[in-house]
This record gives C-alpha cells, structure tokens and sequence, in this order.
C-alpha cells in the first residue's frame, strides 16, 4: 500500500497465475491454509466453505477444507471482500474497479453495480458483513491517507437489491461486524485507529454513532508506529466477543463486549486483514499479505484455534 489505497491498488493490480495449496505445517494450533496467497482479504463462511479474495491476482477463492481452488477472476477488480448473496450467489467488492460484482459459484458474473440507489457511485469498496435478513453491510472506504478528505462510508445492499447508503464521515471506513443480536454494527475507523458503534434499526438503518473503543487503549500507543498501521477486519462470534485484525501489526486483537482485551494472536506477515470465525466459533479463518507495496509477495491463509474456545 502507498500512500492512497487507490494507489495500493493500482501497484496491485495485476492478474498472477498459479493457486495455494494446502500446506500441512503447523505451529501451535496455526495451519497454513494457503502459503502463496497473493493478498488474501476478506472471507466469508458459507456452509463447509469459506471464500476469500486474493487483491493481488484479481480472484475470488474457495477453501473447501482440504484445497483452494480459484472459482471467479475479474482483471482489474482487485477484489477485497465476499459475501453471501441471495439465491446462492455470492457478492464481491472490487476494491479497485470501485464496483461490486454479484456472481455464481461456478464463476459467473452475472451482475455489475456501479451505485447506490440515488445514484452515487462508490469510493473504494473494501470489507462486508452478511446480516440475517440477506442483506449486506459494507465499507466504501475513501483514500488511504492520513491527508486525503474523510469520505469513508457505510453502505447496505438490501435482499431486493435496494442499495442505500447509511454513514458518512468516516475517517476510511474498513472492517464491519454485527453484534450477536444484530442490533449493533461495528465499523473501523482505520485512519483514527479506533472502532465505531452503531445501532441498527429494525429497517436496518443507522443511529446513535459512538466510540467503541480507541486501539491505542488496547495495544498501547507506539510513538514510532506508522499511519497506516491500524483496524482492519473485524469479526463477532456468539458471545460478543469482537476480533479486530491490526494492519501493520501483525495481530488479531481479541476484546469483550466491554471492549477489555481478551486475547493477541500473532502471525509471521505484519500487515494482517481479515478474520472470519467458523460456525462453532473455535476456528479462525485469516488473511495475512506479506507487504503492501509488493502484490507478488506470497502472503498466506491461516486456520487458527481461537484461545478464547479451546477445543480440549
């Protein structure tokens, strides 16, 4: 990543050949799913599957448990997340394209959405979180620089297809995650380095915007620390528990609901993106590039055991 994420993704957007397998090394209950991955962001559960994007080969993956397989490409995509879409489909976010692409899951694109419902159109795509009435919450995130405007958003594709955006102002708007009880949405304020509040409405609207918590209140503050290290991914399992993948760090930070720090989880590549939980909670799913200036780094796909459920 440069200074923009725009400029992130025009470095990455390239189109490289060649699929992770599964590698059977592990390290104290972490196995590397994929040990080539070339930027791995965004995963999303689906039945005894997880999808992923690979921004730096422009596709879309799918881990069936045992071997990754590529299932979607779309030269100059630079997709950053995936979703479940209604009817089986899936949804994209292109990062780069600045579009999001509703597909099948035997690879066929079969819809481009280009803006929302008034008419807007999108300011880098980046993470997204299924609810549970088929719709999709989602990050547009702005310029990845501590000097560009504040123009993240959040936006919520509805189960008819209704595109509305619901936040503005967020200082690169980037992993969302929703509460148990769906009745809370939490953003992360990547460039402000801390995590946003709030509360849905039962249309699935927006309100009553607040600060979670601050990152530097859970890491400590670093004053040597660069501007681009801060929240990325976000996850929720069951018991409220938020994961919040620390870009740059090198971490998955694990808090309460009370925001206290409950875990670290520390991975090999510093700039870790994404976490997503299993159904049961005791595994996790991550993606970790290896640098963000180089889209031919082999990042890599991690499954974990999530201390916070120990499986003996």
């Amino acid at each position: 990543m440069a200074a923009t994420k725009s400029s992130k993704a025009a470095v990455i957007a390239v189109l490289i050949a060649g699929i992770g397998g599964l590698a059977a090394a592990a390290d104290g209950g972490r196995t590397v799913v994929n040990p080539q991955s070339q930027y791995p962001e965004g995963p999303v559960v689906d039945g005894g599957d997880v999808y992923y994007a690979e921004m730096g080969s422009d596709r879309v993956m799918r881990w069936d448990g045992a071997t990754n397989t590529a299932v979607w490409s779309r030269p100059g995509c630079g997709p950053t997340s995936v979703a479940r879409g209604t009817d089986g489909t899936l949804i994209v976010l292109c990062d780069i394209e600045q579009v999001l692409a509703r597909i099948d899951k035997t690879g066929k694109t079969l819809a481009i959405i280009d803006r929302d419902s008034s008419g807007r159109r999108f300011l880098t795509p980046n993470a997204s979180i299924n609810d549970a009435h088929g719709g999709i919450y989602w990050s547009a995130s702005g310029v990845f620089s501590p000097k560009a405007p504040v123009a993240g958003g959040v936006l919520y594709l509805a189960a008819d297809g209704t595109l509305s955006r619901l936040a503005d102002g967020i200082h690169y708007s980037n992993g969302v995650a929703l509460s148990p009880d769906g009745k809370v949405l939490y953003v992360s304020e990547h460039l402000a380095r801390r995590i946003l509040a709030y509360d849905v409405a039962a249309e699935g609207t927006l309100s009553g915007t607040r600060v979670f918590l601050r990152l530097d209140d859970v890491v400590g503050k670093d004053p040597a620390r660069g501007w681009e290290v801060g929240p990325d991914g976000l996850a929720m399992d069951h018991a409220g528990n938020l994961y919040i993948a620390e870009y740059g760090g090198g971490h998955i930070v694990v808090v309460g609901p009370d925001a206290k720090l409950k875990a670290v989880i520390g991975f090999p590549q510093p700039f870790t993106t994404a976490v997503a939980l299993m159904d049961d909670d005791r595994k996790l799913f991550v993606t970790a590039p290896a640098s963000y200036l180089d889209p031919k780094a082999e990042g890599a796909v991690y499954l974990v055991d999530n201390p916070l459920f120990p499986t003996n």
